[in-house]
């Protein structure tokens, strides 16, 4: 809960999206969050459920903002 604040995270199920996977995380925040990112990470690891996890893809886009000068 403490990161609840600076990363938004929606989860996926593969029923809904017709992929090979059991399902799909997506984390997003601003670039001032990415320390708090790893941080999440790094204690999601660390969990007993994270043993069940055979294949992660840690994928990272970022977008420029069309308004910033």
């Amino acid at each position: 809960m403490k990161f609840v604040p600076t990363i938004a995270r929606r989860l996926y199920h593969s029923r809904d999206i017709g992929e090979p996977f059991d399902f799909l995380t997506w984390f997003e925040f601003a670039p001032s969050g990415e320390s708090a990112f790893n941080d999440l990470v790094t204690e999601l690891r660390k969990t007993e459920e994270w043993n069940y996890v055979e294949r992660e893809v840690d994928i990272r886009l970022s977008r420029d903002n069309p308004l910033a000068t």
